[in-house]
């Protein structure tokens, strides 16, 4: 265990307007989104500066040599005005850029997934809060499809939800950018007028061409990182946890001098109303000498279930299912531009296919070991309280049920002891 304020290998640190965390990334994932919109791929690694630059550089390069415009008449199977529109002077810049940005993330994911092991076994500590005239950051449970949503939604919102503030404004800013060059808008009004055959004039191809990315971009960033933020606070609780009762562990629960105790048991998930539960108790005169946390695994092996697992067995599918659904999305806009729904209609037809394609793609592939079917909440933490008198008793029971205990129990016969 680490106790120093400057570690060599921390693992998250909280800003005025952001919190940044190594985490255990798939590099083929990554490069993907790489792939998908050059500079994904950085800012899924907390790579913000080359990220920013690089999705600059393929919103101009882009327009400059007409790429989402020959990618729409390529899909449609006219590949002379393909031909015509290409610029090949800033076409031959810009796959030099493409290549190196799916190349240089891959790369990056595999170093950053190194420096992910190295901090988890320096276990170093550092704070949870930063409080600046700027406002309160903080780590806290999230929810991530709440997050995805919010994505969906506007490109923009589910990263401010996480706190990552200015990629937040960075995304918003862009969208609205999209949204005023292509006339998504208009033509989406268009369409529910009942004006369909007038949304093929509307839409401007070079600047529709980027959404799909865009939005599958922001999604999947968010929902990741939710679930990357679950997963600190668990590893952060589990260290307070650990460092704040350890001392005491051992005397509560000696039972040399022939005394054995009676205890309360309550169960629960990482989350603020556990230490919300602990402090309160505290407060209410029960020394901490009296109360004895017990970290749980939820896998059998709990070195792999530290490291890899994100809480939810769908979640690999769920990812595959938004990488698909963004490249499905950008073929069925391309040939809804000469196919009759138009391309709002077989852009989402096609990202629900491909969503639901790459879910399914997901759970087929998903390893056998993880197949078995598990309640989706679990204890993650026993709390043992000892109680001396049954008024007492029953306050400790009202309080871990008000702060959102999973299970309660109490332990008051000595041929119960054994099992502690």
């Amino acid at each position: 265990m680490s106790t120093r304020s400057n570690p060599r290998w921390p693992l998250a640190s909280v800003r005025r307007f952001d919190i940044v965390y190594l985490q255990r990334q798939n590099p083929v994932m990554v490069a993907w989104w790489s792939a998908a919109f050059p500079g994904f791929g950085h800012l899924l690694l907390f790579k913000s500066t080359i990220g920013v630059l690089l999705t600059l550089s393929e919103v101009i390069i882009n327009s400059l040599a007409s790429i989402n415009i020959a990618m729409v008449y390529s899909f449609c199977g006219n590949f002379d005005m393909a031909k015509e529109v290409l610029q090949p002077l800033w076409a031959y810049g810009y796959m030099i850029i493409y290549f190196f940005a799916i190349w240089d993330s891959y790369r990056c994911a595999i170093q950053s997934n190194k420096h992910y092991e190295l901090a988890l076994i320096e276990n170093a500590r550092f704070p949870i809060h930063l409080m600046r005239s700027t406002g309160v950051q903080f780590v806290e449970k999230k929810r991530p499809l709440a997050a995805a949503f919010c994505s969906f939604a506007f490109p923009g919102l589910g990263q401010i939800y996480n706190k990552h503030i200015w990629l937040g404004f960075y995304a918003i800013f862009w969208w609205w950018v999209y949204l005023t060059f292509s006339h998504a808008y208009e033509a989406v009004l268009a369409f529910i007028i009942g004006h369909n055959h007038e949304v093929r004039g509307i839409l401007h191809p070079q600047w529709l061409m980027f959404m799909p990315s865009v939005i599958g971009g922001a999604v999947y960033h968010a929902y990741t990182s939710a679930i990357e933020q679950n997963r600190l606070f668990r590893i952060l609780q589990r260290q307070y946890l650990a460092d704040y009762y350890r001392k005491t562990a051992s005397e509560s629960l000696d039972f040399s001098g022939g005394y054995q105790p009676l205890w309360i048991v309550g169960t629960f998930e990482h989350s603020t109303e556990l230490e919300q539960a602990l402090a309160v108790l505290e407060h209410s005169g029960i020394d901490k000498s009296r109360i004895t946390p017990v970290l749980m695994d939820t896998e059998a092996d709990p070195a792999i279930n530290f490291v890899d697992q994100k809480y939810d067995h769908s979640s690999n599918a769920i990812e595959i299912g938004f990488a698909c659904a963004t490249a499905a999305s950008v073929i069925g806009i391309s040939i809804g531009f000469i196919l009759q729904w138009g391309p709002i209609i077989w852009g989402i037809i096609l990202a629900l296919s491909g969503f639901f394609a790459g879910y399914g793609i997901g759970l087929f592939i998903r390893p056998r070991h993880k197949r078995t079917g598990k309640p989706k909440t679990l204890p993650e933490v026993t709390v043992l309280v000892q109680y001396e008198k049954e008024e007492e008793a029953a306050s400790i029971k009202q309080i871990f049920w008000k702060y959102k205990a999973l299970t309660v129990g109490k332990l008051d016969h000595p041929s119960l002891l054994s099992i502690l």
